[in-house]
């Protein structure tokens, strides 16, 4: 038989069926917050997962939550017998994922920026000699930075910190291996790099212990972490920011090719110089001449036998501080190709280090001990067999 009931009745047996399903009561929902309006003491909350959304109401405010970000919300399933509607009530809401990782890390972002580590960060040097080099042994990273300074500048040394870049203590191992060389007296630049990834694969390089052993280092940082877009907390408490880890390399190659680039300038402007008062004097002298020639017909050949004399000996003179300056600053070149350590090695001498410090003597070997000997076309590892 087919019962009759009054909407107020349905809607009433609808609510306390509500009520009494227990599964329903202090539910953990998860999706994305799609709208975040508040009324007054009230708070809508529409989560959604793909094309299903949820209505959900909360009778407060829940700070740290944003439209876009995914959630966690706590609470029951309510129907409401008034206006015939289900609602999720919300008892409490959290980030969630990605959206929970972004909000810890502006606040941490404004953590730092608030003690000043963003600012006043060591400049790089001029005349870069050793650069340590905080990445994995493994991996595009380091092939690229050797090739860019191989390339570049053949005389510039790198020193290697194989470090995890990811993972579990990877934040640690970078943050001492930063700390260990700000207690080396010969670095001149630290490179810390990684190449790109997600924002979890990243998540060492906006670890507060690697932003602030970055922020504390005396020894210059320049952050090579992830590709053009990613932007990590280590690379706001670095020196100079790198989009990529050729970059970084191009970065501390710069100077000396600034120096040899500032050599050849000054030898252009002094050859320019040079030819440009030969001809400013060789006008001045036919100027004379001319005004020599237009006093009197009577006296031509002779003063101008004189101008002409006079002429050629100041040429001669010219032609003279015009080579020797030319002989000069062949010299100097001379002299920088002579002294140059790659054209020492290049005559077949080595550069030999032990444990990364030079050895310049017998006695600072023995026998066992294992040498890095550094020729013009590259570098080995050999091992000492006799010290006499």
């Amino acid at each position: 038989m087919q019962r009759k009931l009054t909407v107020s009745q349905l809607n009433k047996y609808i609510s306390g069926v509500f009520d009494d399903e227990t599964v329903l009561h202090d539910v953990t929902v998860c999706g994305e917050v799609y709208e975040y309006k508040r009324y007054g003491a009230r708070t809508f909350i529409t989560l959604r997962e793909g094309d299903c959304t949820l209505s959900c109401v909360s009778f407060g405010a829940h700070d740290g939550i944003s439209e876009g970000m995914n959630a966690e919300a706590v609470g029951t399933v309510t129907f409401y017998a008034g206006t015939g509607r289900v609602s999720f009530v919300i008892e409490s809401i959290e980030p969630a994922g990605k959206g929970k990782l972004l909000l810890e890390l502006l606040k941490l972002k404004e953590k730092l920026r608030g003690e000043g580590l963003f600012e006043n960060r060591p400049r790089l040097p001029s005349g870069i000699k050793k650069v340590a080099l905080i990445t994995s042994a493994h991996g595009a990273v380091l092939h690229d930075i050797v090739s860019v300074v191989r390339s570049k500048n053949p005389y510039l040394d790198l020193c290697l910190y194989d470090v995890r870049v990811q993972g579990a203590e990877s934040a640690h191992l970078i943050a001492e291996a930063i700390k260990n060389v700000n207690t080396m007296s010969d670095i001149d630049v630290i490179i810390v790099a990684r190449g790109g990834g997600s924002a979890y694969d990243l998540q060492a390089y906006n670890d507060e212990a690697v932003a602030r052993a970055v922020a504390y280092s005396a020894v210059p940082i320049v952050s090579a972490v992830g590709h053009e877009t990613d932007y990590t907390l280590c690379d706001l408490c670095a020196s100079v920011r790198a989009g990529t880890p050729s970059i970084a390399a191009d970065i501390v190659c710069e100077p000396i090719r600034d120096k040899i680039a500032y050599v050849r300038r000054l030898g252009e402007r002094l050859i320019e110089a040079m030819s440009g008062m030969y001809a400013s004097r060789e006008r001045d002298v036919m100027r004379k001449a001319s005004a020599v020639v237009a006093e009197s017909n009577m006296t031509v050949d002779r003063r101008a036998s004189e101008v002409a004399f006079a002429a050629s000996r100041m040429g001669d003179r010219l032609l003279r501080l015009y080579e020797k300056s030319n002989d000069k600053i062949a010299g100097l070149a001379a002299m920088l190709d002579k002294v140059s350590p790659f054209k020492i090695l290049s005559r077949g001498y080595a550069k030999i280090s032990k444990d990364g410090k030079e050895i310049d003597s017998v006695r600072g070997l023995c026998a066992g001990d294992e040498i890095s000997v550094r020729m013009s076309d590259g570098k080995i590892t050999a091992k000492v067999t006799n010290n006499a």
